[in-house]
């Protein structure tokens, strides 16, 4: 079912309290230039859903009968850039998500992906004559579609795993709209993506510029880019192939492949169906769940070409600061709706967060990260006041409408995430924070797990075993690595670092820094990690982080014991 309220509503989509389902992504198009001339659009194919049964029971789903019947599909056009928030299978009602049904899960181990067992196909393929891959008796959704492409990945058993192409393009670059709709823009640039990119083959760090414009949600997918060969191949076939189509004056399905070689673990929703007599031979994927092959580097520290610092807290909201710091500008509705237009020029662009379950185990303990001001001089921006904005649009501007601009940017949250929240831990340090005068601070760890905190930096003995104290039991029971979260705070010339690290009490200690070096951060958080399993180490007792720092900079002179401060150091 959908817990995710912060959805937008989509106007492309039917109206009314008739619930319809996602059966298939169609072809790729421009229907109508004089309302969306910067991207383009994708052909969704819907059926109206026959049962409200699926709510207690989504087995129902798997039937022909659950719907009308797909010579009766409707179809309609949303841009490319809406990918992120559509899957195969999911239903909706009035405009919006309803519920997401898992159909027949299925996880897919130790799968190995490469030229020999991956294949590309259409959907419609009668294989050696002995049968459609693809049994309109069973599968009749794909009806209108069956030039459209897959891809098949060998199973044991003479069976097979087959996935639409256009599910492979949501799935593994549908992190943002801005990525995914550059990819149906060829030929794709990597300047379009990011200026620069540094990687330390000895720590497996990687730095990277983003293009303006391009979601820091994306930092991941543009990472394997950037260090994988066959994941640039990957991408860049989307839209070479869409363009391929497109000079031949055939219908444009886009075809895509795995962004990576190699063994993974997939889990998936969809419906098994059977091929020669033989039940349960081919699984045909509505939508991919999990990938687990690893990602080519252990962290990733962003930054975005030409973004101004502005005082909002990360996630989105400006509530804790002082109303005279609040951006000023058009005002957005309570409710907008995602429209399939060209949006302004001149209303300003906004990042729309959308969460969802995580995709990729392995990003689970790689810090993905930049740096945000929390407080500082900065003046507020300028708008202009008017009517609530109540329609916003992905892609590039290209008209003079009231639709606002918007990234839709995906990020994943456990089920204890709330939205626009700081982490409990977190929660009393960061009040603090805002109530300092006289600083400039910013948190160097915003990162798109919660925007707060990356996991604690990995210490490992020499046998490769990591010390269990950086490990604690989240509120299921599970154990993970316990969170960490880094403040730079800085008056006049002088500079501190505060790594604070989840634990009861709250674990903080201080590290000077010259408040220049990007690379500090990364000291910073590897110096946390030793001070915290280290036997030796200091608790201020009684004092938060903002009285520490009025000490340290000299700004209050209460009863305090001496407290070191650390000298991150070098490698």
């Amino acid at each position: 079912m959908n817990k995710n309220n912060d959805l937008l509503s989509i106007s492309a989509l039917p109206k009314g309290q008739t619930a319809w389902r996602v059966d298939w992504f169609g072809d790729i198009a421009y229907p109508d230039r004089s309302v969306r001339r910067k991207q383009p659009s994708v052909f969704l194919h819907l059926s109206r859903v026959t049962t409200d049964r699926f709510h207690e029971d989504p087995a129902v789903l798997l039937s022909p009968d659950s719907t009308s019947p797909a010579k009766f599909q409707r179809r309609v056009w949303v841009s490319v850039g809406t990918l992120p928030m559509l899957r195969v299978g999911d239903i909706w009602r009035n405009g919006e998500l309803e519920a997401r049904p898992d159909y027949q899960l299925e996880s897919f181990p130790d799968l190995e992906i490469n030229n020999a067992t991956v294949t590309l196909i259409k959907a419609g393929l009668n294989l050696d004559d002995q049968g459609f891959l693809l049994p309109l008796a069973e599968h009749p959704w794909h009806i209108q579609c069956t030039q459209s492409y897959c891809v098949t990945v060998d199973l044991p058993e003479n069976r097979r795993v087959i996935i639409p192409c256009m599910e492979l393009i949501r799935f593994y670059f549908g992190s943002s709209s801005n990525l995914i709709s550059k990819l149906f823009l060829p030929p794709l640039e990597r300047d379009s993506l990011y200026e620069s990119a540094t990687f330390d083959r000895q720590t497996a760090r990687l730095k990277l510029e983003l293009a303006e414009k391009v979601s820091g949600a994306s930092a991941a997918d543009i990472g394997r880019l950037h260090m994988d060969p066959i994941a640039w191949r990957a991408a860049a076939q989307i839209g070479a192939s869409a363009l391929k189509a497109s000079v031949a004056g055939q219908s444009i399905y886009p075809q895509a492949f795995f962004p990576f070689e190699g063994k993974t673990t997939l889990l998936a929703a969809g419906k098994w169906l059977s091929f020669a007599g033989q039940e349960k031979t081919t699984f045909l994927v509505y939508n991919l769940r999990s990938c687990s092959h690893p990602f080519p580097f252990k962290s990733i520290r962003y930054e975005v070409k030409n973004s101004r610092a502005r005082s909002v807290m990360p996630g989105g909201t400006t509530s804790e600061l002082p109303s005279s710091r609040k951006p000023v500008g058009a005002k957005d509705a309570a409710h907008q709706s995602l429209t399939d237009k060209d949006a302004s020029n001149s209303l300003a662009p906004k990042v729309r967060a959308i969460r969802f379950e995580p995709r990729f185990p392995d990003l689970t303990d790689k810090p993905i990260w930049k740096s945000v001001e929390l407080t500082g001089s900065s003046k507020a921006g300028t708008g202009i006041n008017g009517a609530p904005v109540d329609q916003v649009a992905v892609g590039n501007p290209g008209s003079e409408r009231r639709v606002r601009p918007v990234d839709l940017a995906v990020l994943m949250s456990s089920a204890s995430w709330e939205p626009n929240s700081v982490p409990a831990f977190l929660r009393s340090t960061v009040e603090e924070i805002l109530t300092l005068k006289g600083f400039d601070v910013a948190l160097l760890t915003k990162s798109t797990d919660d925007g707060w905190t990356v996991p604690v930096t990995v210490l490992a003995d020499s046998d490769g075993e990591i010390d269990p104290r950086l490990f604690i039991s989240d509120e299921t029971g599970h154990s993970r690595l316990r969170r960490a979260s880094v403040f730079a705070f800085s008056n006049g010339e002088e500079y501190i670092c505060a790594a604070v690290i989840e634990s009861s009490p709250i674990h903080i200690k201080l590290y000077p820094t010259i408040g220049q070096d990007p690379e500090e951060v990364w000291q910073t958080l590897k110096c946390a990690a030793v001070d915290f399993v280290s036997p030796l180490r200091e608790e201020p007792d009684g004092l938060g982080l903002a009285q520490l720092m009025q000490w340290i900079f000299g700004l209050v002179a209460p009863e305090i014991p001496t407290l070191p401060l650390k000298q991150p150091k070098r490698r």
